[in-house]
């Protein structure tokens, strides 16, 4: 069995050597290198590793599924291409700048957004679940509501939540190569309970800033203030380190970063980044809330084609996190579920049809893998993306789960990936129509696929009539 570190060298070496590749980071399950040039990439070989379960080659970006060991992959990727310094590479400004330059606007966002939030992703999780069981202990009496227990643990699991601006903040200072500390800092001034007291019933109202007028905001739970602000540090912090003495950057460096940014983040880029905010979240709910049982279906429908070519980031990101991070439900996150149900009932097709043990194996593996850790790319890119047909099912399983949740106004209380281990983030009045829109994607996702059934002689799939 080939280890992490030999297939690392393997995929260094097929994607060009380490002078073909600029930068690269990972999500949930996917490497994600930015490159020179992709002519130079070996895909076909790189699909054919040991330990890779997929690649994507598409305009909006090269991608190399890895799946829930991904970590491991990356960190040892980073010592293979540059052992002196593994862990600077990822998202320096150097590569933000090549990112735009030459690739993809989407794939530079998604790569964006994958680089401030994937180090997040566990944490969330996390809080998630222990919030859904808190909450699943409410419904069945074992836990009083106004107890001291209870209150504890629904702070250690809404904690990340209230504080997501100062954890966005490091992950984007790593991004934008800052420091930070000081974006720490700066973010805090603006959640400190002195702050907070200045602000009247929902925020807006004006106070004075050396005579000038500023409109105060609640920013607690608030994403894109704390990556605009960082942002605009990273570019001061580079400009005074090259213009002042080495001597100097102790001490005045962090002072005029203070003295510039907290005004600037209170006055302008954090009311900027709230309207944004809410007129992002206006939108989208104004389109959910047209038809919800639509809504449902197409969230469903399509989640499996977003994630196959990896742009699923996006909305996950800017619509999803900050819906949740602000009012502790998103039905978003409900919809989305349905999709790994889908696959996984395709996968379970093949598994019952199939003569191919190889195939047999590898669809228990998917259907594993999606139930425990809420995974679908093995089930997408070894079955779906194939066979075709089984992509197909799975979707229009999905979507008709999808639907049946829009019915009954399923929400999820937490950002996690649907499989039965995250069932609890969604306790509450609807956890029985969650349970039931993914049962319902499973077995849609199950008798599609015997229905259209797959072609490919690889498959040695059975036919229904003896």
């Amino acid at each position: 069995m080939m280890s992490i570190e030999n297939t690392a060298e393997q995929i260094l070496l097929l994607l060009g050597s380490s002078d073909n590749v600029v930068s690269i980071t990972h999500c949930a399950t996917r490497l994600r290198p930015t490159l020179k040039d992709r002519s130079l990439v070996k895909s076909k070989d790189i699909e054919k590793l040991e330990g890779v379960i997929g690649v994507v080659d598409k305009d909006a970006g090269f991608q190399i599924i890895i799946g829930t060991n991904v970590g491991d992959a990356y960190n040892a990727f980073l010592q293979v291409w540059n052992p002196q310094n593994g862990t600077s590479q990822e998202g320096t400004i150097a590569d933000a700048k090549t990112e735009k330059a030459g690739a993809h606007l989407l794939n530079a966002f998604v790569a964006f957004v994958v680089s401030i939030f994937s180090p997040l992703l566990p944490l969330l999780a996390g809080s998630g679940l222990l919030r859904g069981f808190t909450i699943l202990a409410n419904e069945l009496g074992l836990l009083s509501t106004k107890s001291t227990t209870n209150l504890v643990l629904t702070l250690a699991a809404t904690s990340v939540f209230y504080f997501l601006p100062l954890l966005v903040a490091v992950t984007a200072a790593k991004r934008f190569n800052t420091s930070p500390y000081i974006a720490i800092a700066v973010l805090g001034a603006l959640i400190m309970p002195g702050f907070i007291n200045l602000i009247q019933e929902n925020g807006g109202n004006m106070v004075s800033f050396f005579g000038l007028s500023i409109p105060v905001f609640n920013y607690t739970s608030q994403i894109i203030p704390a990556i605009l602000t960082t942002w605009i540090q990273s570019k001061m912090e580079h400009f005074m380190k090259k213009k002042l003495p080495n001597s100097l950057h102790m001490i005045v460096i962090p002072t005029i970063l203070l003295l510039i940014l907290v005004p600037i983040a209170a006055g302008v880029v954090g009311p900027l980044g709230n309207y944004l905010s809410i007129g992002l979240a206006n939108v989208v709910n104004a389109l959910t809330n047209i038809n919800k049982v639509v809504t449902g279906a197409i969230i469903g429908g399509i989640w499996n084609i977003l994630i196959m070519f990896g742009v699923h980031w996006a909305p996950n990101t800017m619509v999803v996190i900050p819906e949740i991070a602000k009012t502790g439900h998103s039905a978003l996150i409900a919809y989305a579920a349905n999709a790994n149900f889908g696959m996984a009932g395709a996968a379970l097709a093949i598994f019952i049809r199939s003569r191919n043990k190889k195939l047999k194996s590898f669809s228990l593996t998917a259907i594993t893998s999606v139930l425990l850790s809420g995974i679908v790319e093995p089930a997408i890119y070894g079955l779906g993306v194939k066979f075709k047909s089984p992509l197909v099912a799975g979707c229009l399983g999905a979507a008709v789960g999808g639907a049946f949740m829009g019915a009954f106004n399923v929400v999820g209380s937490a950002f996690v990936f649907g499989g039965v281990t995250t069932i609890p983030a969604f306790a509450g009045s609807t956890l029985w129509a969650y349970i039931t829109g993914l049962t319902i994607s499973f077995i849609g996702g199950l008798a599609f696929t015997l229905l259209f059934g797959v072609k490919s002689p690889e498959a040695e799939m059975a036919s229904l009539k003896k």
